[in-house]
Parts: C-alpha cells; sequence; structure tokens
C-alpha cells in the first residue's frame, strides 16, 4: 500500500523511516491541524497537461493507510502566488 510514494527506486512507505545513512528516524509532526482551519500549502506542480493536485489528510500520523486519506480531501481556498503578470490560480470546480 502506498501512502507516502516512492521517488526512483527509493520507497517513503518503507515502515522502517530511515535517513540518507540508513538511520531511524522517528515519526515527528512537524504541524497539528484543527478542522476547519485554514492553512498554507507550498508546493510546485509543472506538467505539460495543465495537471491538478490532490492533497489529503490522515489523522493517525505514521499508522495511516491509504484509506484514511480516502474521504479527507483538503479544500482549495486561495492562491498567494503572484508572478509577474500572472493572476491567482483560480478554484477549478472539478477539484475543489
Amino acid at each position: 500500500e502506498n501512502v507516502c510514494g516512492k521517488f526512483g527506486s527509493r520507497s517513503y512507505d518503507d515502515p522502517n523511516w530511515v535517513d540518507n545513512n540508513g538511520n531511524p528516524m522517528p515519526w515527528m509532526p512537524q504541524e497539528e491541524y484543527v478542522e476547519g482551519q485554514s492553512i498554507r500549502v507550498r508546493s510546485y506542480l509543472d506538467t505539460h497537461h495543465n495537471g491538478h493536485m490532490e492533497i489529503r489528510a490522515c489523522n493517525k500520523g505514521s499508522a495511516c493507510t491509504p484509506a484514511d486519506f480516502e474521504g479527507n480531501e483538503l479544500i482549495f481556498v486561495k492562491d498567494f502566488v503572484y508572478e509577474g503578470n500572472h493572476p491567482a490560480m483560480p478554484k477549478d470546480p472539478n477539484y475543489p
């Protein structure tokens, strides 16, 4: 079951989370959020087909499974990035 994904041959779903040196890494959440709270997500998506990104949440920490993310999609509220003369990205009604 892939929760965190893969990059090349490196799996981020290995139950024994390790750093670049192979040392175990404990689960250390960076933030805790309350349902309904607005959060800022920094990301970069560069596709030739104008793809989209879905961000989901789970409150079980390292015990999350793919099923825990289903139905827990975060809702896009506002684009904070303005580069040059580009307008803010609008909310896509097909992918709220």
